[in-house]
Protein backbone atom coordinates (compact mmCIF):
# COMPACT_ATOMS: atom_id res chain seq x y z
CA UNK A 1 0.00 0.00 0.00
CA UNK A 2 2.68 2.48 1.51
CA UNK A 3 4.62 1.66 -2.41
CA UNK A 4 1.64 2.34 -4.54
CA UNK A 5 1.23 5.77 -2.35
CA UNK A 6 4.65 6.48 -3.06
CA UNK A 7 4.46 5.44 -6.82
CA UNK A 8 1.97 8.19 -7.00
CA UNK A 9 3.38 11.22 -5.10
CA UNK A 10 6.44 10.10 -7.86
CA UNK A 11 4.34 10.10 -10.63
CA UNK A 12 2.65 13.61 -9.55
CA UNK A 13 5.93 15.33 -8.86
CA UNK A 14 6.53 14.54 -12.36
CA UNK A 15 3.95 15.87 -13.70
CA UNK A 16 4.02 19.01 -12.22
CA UNK A 17 7.99 19.24 -12.96
CA UNK A 18 7.19 18.81 -16.62
CA UNK A 19 4.35 21.15 -16.59
CA UNK A 20 6.64 23.55 -15.31
CA UNK A 21 9.03 22.86 -18.26
CA UNK A 22 6.34 23.78 -20.67
CA UNK A 23 4.98 26.89 -19.01
CA UNK A 24 8.78 28.14 -18.87
CA UNK A 25 9.69 26.69 -22.38
CA UNK A 26 6.71 29.35 -23.68
CA UNK A 27 7.90 31.99 -21.62
CA UNK A 28 10.92 32.09 -23.34
CA UNK A 29 9.46 31.85 -26.93
CA UNK A 30 7.49 34.25 -26.59
CA UNK A 31 9.65 36.89 -24.87
CA UNK A 32 12.33 35.87 -27.80
CA UNK A 33 9.91 36.57 -30.46
CA UNK A 34 8.64 39.80 -28.42
CA UNK A 35 11.89 41.01 -27.48
CA UNK A 36 13.81 43.48 -30.14
CA UNK A 37 10.59 45.66 -30.16
CA UNK A 38 9.45 45.15 -26.59
CA UNK A 39 13.04 46.63 -25.46
CA UNK A 40 12.60 49.55 -27.94
CA UNK A 41 9.10 50.05 -27.12
CA UNK A 42 10.20 50.40 -23.91
CA UNK A 43 12.66 52.75 -24.27
CA UNK A 44 10.62 55.07 -26.48
CA UNK A 45 8.09 54.95 -23.42
CA UNK A 46 10.76 56.42 -21.45
CA UNK A 47 10.94 58.81 -23.50
CA UNK A 48 7.79 59.95 -23.36
CA UNK A 49 7.76 60.15 -19.71
CA UNK A 50 10.81 62.90 -20.01
CA UNK A 51 8.17 64.40 -21.84
CA UNK A 52 5.99 67.27 -20.06
CA UNK A 53 4.23 68.67 -22.22
CA UNK A 54 2.52 67.40 -25.80
CA UNK A 55 -0.06 70.46 -27.11
CA UNK A 56 -0.84 68.20 -30.18
CA UNK A 57 -1.22 65.13 -28.54
CA UNK A 58 1.18 63.13 -30.63
CA UNK A 59 2.41 60.33 -27.81
CA UNK A 60 -1.19 59.71 -27.39
CA UNK A 61 -0.99 56.17 -28.92
CA UNK A 62 1.83 56.03 -27.52
CA UNK A 63 1.13 52.93 -24.69
CA UNK A 64 1.33 49.13 -24.26
CA UNK A 65 -2.47 47.78 -25.49
CA UNK A 66 -3.43 44.17 -24.02
CA UNK A 67 0.18 43.46 -23.31
CA UNK A 68 1.24 44.23 -26.30
CA UNK A 69 4.32 47.05 -26.81
CA UNK A 70 4.29 47.55 -31.26
CA UNK A 71 6.22 51.13 -31.48
CA UNK A 72 5.46 50.68 -35.10
CA UNK A 73 2.53 51.98 -35.09
CA UNK A 74 2.88 54.57 -33.21
CA UNK A 75 3.26 57.82 -34.58
CA UNK A 76 6.19 59.38 -35.78
CA UNK A 77 8.06 56.06 -35.04
CA UNK A 78 9.17 54.22 -38.63
CA UNK A 79 10.73 50.57 -38.69
CA UNK A 80 12.18 48.00 -40.73
CA UNK A 81 12.50 44.28 -40.50
CA UNK A 82 10.92 45.13 -37.11
CA UNK A 83 13.34 47.57 -35.88
CA UNK A 84 12.91 50.49 -35.08
CA UNK A 85 14.90 53.16 -37.72
CA UNK A 86 13.27 56.69 -37.94
CA UNK A 87 12.16 58.91 -34.71
CA UNK A 88 10.36 61.95 -36.19
CA UNK A 89 8.82 64.29 -34.30
CA UNK A 90 9.59 68.02 -35.67
CA UNK A 91 7.04 71.00 -35.40
CA UNK A 92 5.21 69.48 -32.56
CA UNK A 93 6.14 71.85 -29.38
CA UNK A 94 7.11 68.90 -27.07
CA UNK A 95 8.63 70.15 -24.16
CA UNK A 96 10.92 67.94 -21.86
CA UNK A 97 14.31 66.29 -21.91
CA UNK A 98 16.56 63.73 -23.02
CA UNK A 99 17.65 60.38 -21.63
CA UNK A 100 19.82 57.23 -21.48
CA UNK A 101 16.84 55.52 -23.20
CA UNK A 102 17.96 56.37 -26.57
CA UNK A 103 21.15 53.48 -26.01
CA UNK A 104 18.29 51.15 -26.29
CA UNK A 105 17.64 52.28 -29.95
CA UNK A 106 20.81 51.03 -31.70
CA UNK A 107 19.40 50.03 -34.90
CA UNK A 108 18.17 54.47 -35.38
CA UNK A 109 18.92 56.00 -38.48
CA UNK A 110 16.94 59.31 -38.44
CA UNK A 111 16.27 61.03 -35.50
CA UNK A 112 14.55 64.41 -36.37
CA UNK A 113 13.23 66.16 -32.91
CA UNK A 114 13.53 69.70 -34.75
CA UNK A 115 11.63 72.89 -34.25
CA UNK A 116 10.09 71.54 -30.20
CA UNK A 117 11.48 72.54 -26.90
CA UNK A 118 13.63 69.90 -25.60
CA UNK A 119 16.21 71.44 -23.15
CA UNK A 120 19.29 69.92 -21.04
CA UNK A 121 22.16 68.30 -22.55
CA UNK A 122 22.17 65.75 -25.38
CA UNK A 123 22.85 62.10 -23.94
CA UNK A 124 26.23 60.53 -24.19
CA UNK A 125 24.48 57.34 -25.46
CA UNK A 126 23.01 59.56 -28.72
CA UNK A 127 26.60 59.41 -29.90
CA UNK A 128 26.88 55.78 -29.07
CA UNK A 129 24.30 55.07 -31.77
CA UNK A 130 26.69 53.04 -34.79
CA UNK A 131 23.74 53.39 -37.51
CA UNK A 132 22.57 57.21 -37.08
CA UNK A 133 23.08 59.16 -40.10
CA UNK A 134 20.78 62.22 -39.86
CA UNK A 135 20.27 63.95 -35.94
CA UNK A 136 18.76 66.90 -36.35
CA UNK A 137 18.04 69.17 -33.01
CA UNK A 138 17.66 72.29 -34.51
CA UNK A 139 15.52 74.93 -32.98
CA UNK A 140 15.12 73.40 -28.89
CA UNK A 141 16.64 74.35 -25.96
CA UNK A 142 19.81 72.23 -25.63
CA UNK A 143 22.75 73.37 -23.62
CA UNK A 144 25.61 71.94 -22.13
CA UNK A 145 28.74 70.12 -23.85
CA UNK A 146 28.27 67.74 -26.91
CA UNK A 147 28.74 63.89 -26.67
CA UNK A 148 32.26 63.16 -27.49
CA UNK A 149 31.63 59.75 -29.27
CA UNK A 150 30.27 61.88 -31.98
CA UNK A 151 33.54 62.19 -33.43
CA UNK A 152 33.90 58.90 -34.24
CA UNK A 153 30.53 58.18 -35.93
CA UNK A 154 31.58 57.19 -39.64
CA UNK A 155 27.72 57.04 -40.54
CA UNK A 156 26.54 60.37 -39.82
CA UNK A 157 25.84 62.49 -42.73
CA UNK A 158 23.58 65.34 -41.16
CA UNK A 159 24.14 67.37 -38.13
CA UNK A 160 21.37 70.01 -37.28
CA UNK A 161 22.30 71.87 -33.87
CA UNK A 162 21.35 75.46 -34.90
CA UNK A 163 19.49 78.09 -32.64
CA UNK A 164 20.42 75.97 -29.30
CA UNK A 165 22.73 77.29 -26.20
CA UNK A 166 25.62 74.84 -26.31
CA UNK A 167 28.50 75.78 -24.06
CA UNK A 168 30.55 72.88 -24.97
CA UNK A 169 33.33 72.78 -28.12
CA UNK A 170 32.23 70.97 -30.98
CA UNK A 171 35.51 68.25 -32.38
CA UNK A 172 36.70 69.64 -35.81
CA UNK A 173 34.90 66.89 -37.62
CA UNK A 174 31.46 67.27 -36.03
CA UNK A 175 32.56 71.40 -36.46
CA UNK A 176 32.57 70.79 -40.51
CA UNK A 177 29.56 68.67 -40.74
CA UNK A 178 27.33 71.09 -38.43
CA UNK A 179 28.48 74.17 -40.31
CA UNK A 180 27.35 72.66 -43.73
CA UNK A 181 24.04 71.07 -42.85
CA UNK A 182 23.08 74.51 -40.68
CA UNK A 183 24.07 76.28 -44.18
CA UNK A 184 21.73 73.71 -46.51
CA UNK A 185 19.13 73.80 -44.11
CA UNK A 186 18.83 77.63 -43.62
CA UNK A 187 18.38 77.72 -47.41
CA UNK A 188 15.50 74.93 -48.00
CA UNK A 189 13.46 76.49 -45.32
CA UNK A 190 13.76 80.39 -46.34
CA UNK A 191 10.29 79.79 -48.62
CA UNK A 192 8.65 77.98 -45.62
CA UNK A 193 9.74 79.06 -42.54
CA UNK A 194 7.12 81.76 -42.18
CA UNK A 195 4.20 79.12 -41.99
CA UNK A 196 5.93 77.03 -39.67
CA UNK A 197 5.30 78.53 -35.88
CA UNK A 198 8.62 78.55 -33.53
CA UNK A 199 8.03 76.00 -30.44
CA UNK A 200 11.11 77.32 -29.10
CA UNK A 201 11.06 78.48 -25.50
CA UNK A 202 12.67 79.26 -22.72
CA UNK A 203 12.40 75.65 -21.50
CA UNK A 204 9.75 74.04 -19.14
CA UNK A 205 6.78 76.09 -18.24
Amino acid sequence: MYGLWGFERLKLRMMVVMLLMLVLSLFEQNMSFSSPLNSEGLALLRFKQRVVSDPFGALSNWKEIDGEIDPCSWFGVECSDEKVVILNLKDLCLVGNLGPEFGKLENLKSIILRNNSFSGSIPQEIGELKELEVLDLGFNNFSGPFPSDFGNNLSLTTLLLDNNEFLGNLAPEIYEVKMLSEFQVDENRLTDAATIPSCKSSGFP
